[in-house]
């Protein structure tokens, strides 16, 4: 019955979400019992449900019955092929923006709660204008174009041209890649100000940073951290344009990963990224020297530094896994 959970997909997924299962039930129900008076006690076939399904015709046509006759601005015709553009143009401008705030902010610093908010607003302006204008050329397509997409709508239908249903453990929710990318850049532009990253030490009305990175190395180590993070970007943008975990989704994951982990070696295996007076600095500025907590300190930084690397390999060692789970594994038991 695969085709008719096809079928069934193809018209509820159009519905509002609370009647989607309603109607469902119904058109179980309905399909059984033309198959049923059809075969009348025979093993149904696949022509048979086939001519059923060309009986009850267009899923479209079936789902405006269902959900009364909507106005909108864009039609069904256009609109699964208007929310693709805007999700990829909206994407592709976010990763814009998020790239010329950074550098705006790298070649002209600027504190940190400037930057958020020049970040928020730039990002706010760009998806307006992003969702107005796509809007607009989609809305000028519906109107002016009506006659022949009203033509291509009325065109012979079969059942071949039924959408496959999503399986859920392949499918990506929005909110993973967007988070990606965002605390890549984040991550980025906390780089780029590395004097205003680390521990706040508050002392007679002056507030003042011990930065965890090395200040002197901050130019070397940006090429390599600017790579790092555009590979996640693009990985993270490939699972936002596709939604939906495959094998090649899984493999160009498996390559970015790959490239992080050479690229995540290069930056934080190397004593130099991280600041060598950091344990020295916060010891004056807080703990008496030969005490417990410093000796503490002393061992914990060290430790924290030669390990961090492995972390983060760890972590894409994780994700390139549930990938290939996701894109091969999860497609076969499908």
């Amino acid at each position: 019955m695969g085709t008719v959970e096809r079928y069934i997909f193809a018209v509820t997924r159009r519905l509002p979400v609370k009647a989607r299962e309603e109607v469902s039930l119904e058109l179980w129900g309905l399909i059984e019992d033309l198959l049923e008076e059809r075969v009348r006690g025979q093993k149904v076939s696949e022509n048979d449900v086939k001519a059923v399904l060309l009986e009850l015709g267009n899923p479209e046509d079936l789902a405006r019955e269902y959900g009364g006759e909507p106005r909108y601005l864009i039609g069904p015709t256009l609109f699964d092929t208007y929310l693709t553009v805007l999700k990829t143009v909206g994407s592709i401008v976010l990763a814009v923006v998020q790239t010329v705030v950074v550098i705006r902010a790298f070649v002209s610093p600027i504190g940190i709660v400037e930057f958020i908010v020049s970040f928020l607003g730039s990002l706010v302006a760009a998806s307006a204008q992003v969702f107005v204008w796509v809007t607009l050329i989609f809305a000028a397509v519906e109107h002016f174009g009506k006659e022949e997409l009203d033509q291509a709508a009325k065109g012979e239908w079969s059942p071949e041209q039924l959408p496959e249903v999503p399986d859920q453990k392949r499918q990506i929710s929005l909110g993973d890649p967007m988070m990606g990318i965002a605390f890549s850049v984040l991550f980025l532009v906390m780089y780029t100000m590395p004097q205003r990253i680390g521990v706040i030490q508050m002392a007679g009305g002056t507030t003042t940073v011990i930065p965890v990175v090395n200040l002197a190395m901050t130019s070397y180590f940006l090429p390599f951290l600017i790579g790092f993070i555009g590979i996640t970007v693009i990985k993270e943008g490939c699972k936002l344009f596709w939604r939906v975990w495959s094998k090649r989704l899984a493999i160009i994951s498996a390559v970015c990963n790959g490239a992080a982990i050479i690229l995540a070696y290069q930056i934080f295996a190397n004593r130099e990224f991280w600041n060598p007076s950091f344990v020295q600095q916060l010891l004056s500025a807080n703990v008496a020297p030969g005490s417990g907590a410093a000796e503490i300190l002393q061992w914990l930084w060290p430790f924290v530094t030669t390990r961090f690397v492995y972390v983060i390999v760890i972590a894409y060692v994780i994700d390139t896994l549930s990938a290939f789970y996701r894109g091969f594994i999860a497609d076969r038991e499908g």
